[in-house]
């Protein structure tokens, strides 16, 4: 890696600026924020690249002496602890344009460094949203058209790579690709509709986790904003888990923008450290609803239907929870920076004396199975002793469409305790042995990779991508009706 010749070709390629090999700089990219922090990975070479075509060059001439590359978004609070297998970091940090905004057709169109905000206060002024973007510091628009990111607005929207309608991507040989709407990006229609003419490849790179290529451009499709937003909460006690289902499952198969529930252990450290609950002692379950509406006669009319169900399902009204958390929204939204949740965070580190919080894997299942999954995880929770103060184990849950549940389940832990670090890991590894056994599919924030369970679906998604690779061979024998 300390080839002179490979570092050579990156600077004629960035220049010397855009180009580093100090050890300092490297450290600096090897580690992520909270989920992972032991993981530590570090590059030996950072670039950071200002057009696609220095991406396409850089990728040419990281084959040329075999030394892997692996892209961040751009520089944030949040992100991935280095490169798996070192090498060549690229860092998007320069590529954040914001390269066209069409409020006629409600489409986005940026680069990969761009952060949610920036796009968002764009989107703003033309009275739309991007709903499932969380608008803080971190997250970034090429990362989160990549991964199955979840953020407000899910519920009805589902995850953000549902609204990702193209790419430009620089391949692995360092060819330049447009697919889906990209692909008419310069056309007189410009990049309107995911489906052209041809086959689909935008899954291939959605939840690809930029396996097959780095996205060097992305196209979103966008909503008009609603002027008319309300946030309200009801709670459930544990022995009405079936009714609490019931309502999650109704007021999905209802489109509304989102639907969020958290279980009690969330407020249990400020209770603990305080002596102050923020929650009835009859609530276990709170779901915290989010509806908006084109006029205030719209809104109030979802608002009662939704109060109603949850009414006759035995639910109870919580003022005060959510109206907390979302009283600007959608103008600003940052959860990590608000009082409330400031608070909470706060009570956490003092419990843990100084920890960090921890993010067991992002699990995906069907939302009818709610109840066993749930209970499942606190019986491993129990099981490890991190059920309970100060040893909090909490329960995040994001209700999507096509009645499919996404959770997680976090934790603030003394990272220098290692009896409980181990206890964290242990049920983290039980959770995943009994889930994967049931089909369920999930984004990981440890290592490994991946599990055992999948590798069965990773070998049959290779065989495809193989066969698509003779299909469009022009010396191939297969045709159309035989692929």
């Amino acid at each position: 890696m300390s080839d002179e010749n490979l570092i050579k070709g990156l600077k004629a390629i960035v220049g010397p600026k855009m180009v580093s090999t100090s050890p300092t700089v490297c450290e600096s990219y090897a580690y992520s924020f909270s989920l992972s922090i032991d993981w530590v990975t570090r590059p030996e070479i950072v670039v950071m690249p200002t057009t696609t075509q220095h991406v396409s060059e850089i990728v040419k001439l990281a084959n040329r002496y075999k030394v892997p590359i692996t892209p961040k978004g751009a520089a944030g609070m949040t992100g991935h602890g280095g490169p798996l297998h070192g090498g060549i970091l690229l860092d998007f940090i320069h590529m954040d344009n914001i390269l066209l905004i069409d409020d006629k057709n409600m489409k986005a169109v940026t680069e990969p460094g761009c952060s949610f905000f920036k796009l968002a206060q764009e989107l703003f002024k033309k009275e739309m949203i991007l709903p499932t973007a969380e608008y803080g510091p971190g997250p970034n628009v090429a990362a989160s058209a990549i991964t199955p990111v979840n953020g407000f607005g899910k519920t009805r929207y589902g995850r953000n790579i549902d609204l990702v309608e193209g790419f430009e991507v620089v391949l692995p040989t360092g060819e330049i690709v447009q697919i889906g709407s990209m692909a008419y990006a310069e056309t007189d229609f410009g990049p309107f509709f995911r489906y052209i003419t041809g086959p689909d490849l935008i899954g291939l790179y959605t939840q690809s986790n930029g396996a097959y290529g780095i996205v060097t451009k992305i196209a979103y499709r966008c909503i008009k904003r609603p002027p008319y937003w309300s946030f309200f909460t009801y709670y459930w006690p544990l022995e009405k888990i079936r009714q609490c289902t019931e309502v999650l499952q109704e007021t999905t198969a209802m489109e509304l923008f989102d639907v969020h529930i958290n279980d009690k252990w969330k407020f249990e450290g400020f209770k603990f450290l305080t002596g102050v609950s923020l929650v009835p002692d009859d609530c276990y379950f709170c779901v915290v609803f989010s509806i908006n509406g084109f006029s205030q006669q719209e809104l109030e009319g979802k608002r009662k239907t939704v109060e109603a169900l949850c009414s006759d399902l035995e639910g109870k009204e919580l003022p005060g929870i959510a109206e907390s958390f979302f009283d600007a929204w959608p103008t600003f939204f940052c959860p990590p920076t608000h009082p409330v949740a400031a608070q909470l965070a706060d009570a956490g580190y003092k419990v843990t004396k100084g920890g960090y919080m921890y993010m067991y894997d992002s699990m995906n299942y069907p939302l009818s199975w709610f109840p066993q999954v749930y209970e499942k995880i606190m019986e491993i929770a129990q099981k490890h002793k991190i059920h309970g103060p100060p040893r909090l184990t909490v329960f995040d849950g994001f209700p999507m469409k096509s009645q499919v549940m996404c959770s997680q389940t976090w934790a603030f832990v003394n990272r220098k305790d290692p009896e409980w670090m181990q206890a964290i890991h242990d049920s983290k590894e039980e959770i995943r042995e009994w889930f994967g056994k049931r089909g369920g599919t999930y984004q990981q924030c440890f290592p490994p990779v991946l599990p055992d369970f999948t590798w069965t679906n990773q070998e049959s998604a290779h065989a495809l991508l193989k066969r698509f690779k003779q299909f469009l061979d022009p010396n191939n024998i297969l045709s159309p009706g035989t692929f």
